[in-house]
Order: structure tokens, then sequence, then C-alpha cells
């Protein structure tokens, strides 16, 4: 069985149970996900420990040649011993179009320009302006934060929620702002 669900936007979760033939896995998550549907998003394997060896990594290619980008999940025991891992330092500005996704914590020194984007499963923190997209929590996880100096966002996605401003372009009031989920909408609170 190959069984392919929504997170959130825009992550799609896989979980394969007993199957004997990887092409037949292939087969039948190709069908799955065709379209202009799941264009762009993310992929997860749920159960990777119960594959069979060198299944996940033939699959992780498959999947990002049908157009998906990778998020790994990080078990509780594994995110112990790899804690400097888990965040990732981008030492420069993001222009537009340059995206960065990764499985923990994002710290950006600089900004993150319009039509830029950032993408992680755990919280961001930009030292700079954020004038484009964040995606924090995307695998769920609405206790997730996203902290500018300066928040002047395209979009703010937490978890399953979005936050898109009007067409009038936000200025900033001057101080470090954070975004969070808060009685079931983003909002923006002084740090």
């Amino acid at each position: 069985m190959v069984e392919i669900r929504g997170i959130t936007l825009p992550v799609v979760a896989i979980r394969i149970k007993g199957e004997k033939s990887l092409e037949s896995v292939k087969r039948k998550i190709a069908e799955k996900i065709k379209g202009k549907l799941f264009e762009g998003s993310y992929f997860i394997i749920e159960n990777p420990e119960d594959l069979p060896e060198g299944w996940v990594k033939d699959l992780e290619e498959f999947l990002k040649g049908l157009n998906l980008g990778n998020i790994k999940r990080i078990s509780s025991r594994k995110r112990r011993q790899e804690r400097t891992e888990r965040l990732l330092v981008v030492d420069k500005s993001l222009r537009s179009g340059q995206k960065v996704e990764h499985g923990g914590d994002v710290l950006v020194l600089g900004d993150v320009n319009k039509d830029a984007e950032v993408v992680a499963v755990g919280n961001i923190i930009i030292m700079g302006t954020l004038r484009g997209i964040a995606i924090a929590g995307a695998l769920g996880d609405e206790s997730a934060v996203v902290v500018a100096l300066r928040m002047e966002p395209q979009q703010i996605r937490i978890g399953k929620k979005v936050a898109i401003p009007d067409d009038t372009e936000r200025v900033s009031p001057g101080y470090p702002e954070v975004a969070k989920v808060e009685n079931g909408m983003i909002v923006l609170e002084r740090v």
C-alpha cells in the first residue's frame, strides 16, 4: 500500500506498507501525484526505517525527479545526537528566486528579499529584513515562529496557518518582531 496525504501546504507525506517491488511503489506514487496539484511541493517519507535497504535513497531521487523537494524527518533520538546540525546558518542575503530548505531551524544573517523563500521544519530567524516568503513549522508544527529585525513579508506560513498582507506593502515599525500562531491566527508581536 502506498498512502499519500498532505500534512500542510506544501508538504506531502508518503507512507509505504507491504510493498514487495520498488518499481511498483514508484508507479503508484507517480499515478497519485500526477498533475499540477503537487507541483513544487515537498515530500517526506514517513516510515523510512520500515523499507528495504536502498529503497529510501532511490525513492528520494525518484521524487526529486518529479519536481518535489525533500524534507527529512529527524527522530528525537537523532535530534539529540545532532543538535549542531539542526540549525542551518545562511550567511548572506537571499535574492529574488533563491530558496533555502532545511529540516530544522534556519538563521539568515542578512535579508530575505521579495520572491525569495525560506522553508524550515523548525523556526526561522532573519537578522535583517523579511520581504519574501517564510514557511516555518513546515510539517505542521504551529508552535514554530518567524523572527525578523524588520518584518515586511510577502507571506508567512506557520504550520497550516497562512498570513498574506494586503496589497499595500507593510512598513516595519522599526523594531524586531516575532510571528507566531495565537488563537488560530498568525500574529506579530514585538520581540
